[in-house]
């Protein structure tokens, strides 16, 4: 792939992430953060920009934090990553949607993450996730895009929910199928910040320092942190965990 084309897929790929944080923006009312204005533009070790994280808050408690984020993490390769945060007295899940496309091999995830035991809560999930479960099976079995599994990772593996879809082998021209498989997952998770189930005070710190301790262990148990901290250094990298993860 010469920078031509690289240019235009990571146009592709941006126009297609930053039009479902402008959607989700303008549905939760949030305003953008002064704490992660620095992150606006990312330039790695020699000083290239290769991207940019935008983070937002909630005035009204809703949402702890909603980070987006796009980078090129070599010529041709874009990354990009939607990570929405409730507020942890709120019996929300966290909505999640990333991907790294690239010409030798590309893959998309999408999940709404309970932050609790997925196993002791299986009523929640057939109650609350009614459009995520069609549309993942949809996608499982109806209309396969090369490869649709369960993370390859145990440590994401035990964190999502039962209709966490992940494809690998995807193409720019698979992102129309996508938009609406995450169309699906994002219209029944606003559902759920609609009318939300407030915790109490106890299951607020279980669920706060629960999800504290995921996000800890994926950042350490990332096999690919490594390449990161190669492109921007450990300082930065660790600020960018900070901002769209923690």
């Amino acid at each position: 792939m010469d920078m031509v084309e690289a240019g235009a897929e990571t146009r592709v790929i941006d126009e297609f992430a930053t039009g479902f944080e402008g959607q989700i923006v303008s549905a939760l009312g949030l305003r953008l953060s002064d704490e992660f204005s620095d992150l606006a533009v990312l330039k790695n070790l020699q000083g290239t920009e290769m991207g940019f994280a935008r983070v937002y808050t909630h005035d009204g408690g809703l949402i702890e934090k909603a980070a987006f984020m796009s980078l090129t993490m070599m010529p041709g390769m874009r990354y990009f990553n939607i990570h929405v945060i409730p507020s942890p007295e709120l019996n929300i899940p966290r909505f999640s949607f990333e991907g790294m496309l690239n010409p030798k091999g590309s893959q998309i995830s999408i999940d709404l993450y309970p932050d609790l035991d997925v196993m002791m809560n299986l009523d929640y999930f057939k109650r609350r996730y009614r459009r995520v479960e069609s549309v993942y099976r949809e996608a499982r079995f109806d209309k396969p895009i090369e490869t649709i599994e369960a993370s390859r990772m145990a440590h994401m593996r035990a964190c999502c929910s039962p209709y966490f879809l992940l494809a690998y082998g995807v193409t720019p021209e698979h992102l129309a199928d996508f938009s609406r498989y995450a169309q699906a997952y994002l219209a029944d998770w606003l559902d759920i910040c609609a009318n939300p189930k407030k915790n109490t005070p106890a299951e607020t710190l279980v669920r706060k320092v629960r999800r504290e301790r995921i996000m800890q262990a994926i950042i350490e148990a990332d096999p690919d942190r490594d390449k990161v901290v190669m492109l921007f250094g450990e300082e930065l990298t660790q600020r960018i965990e900070q901002a769209t993860m923690l």
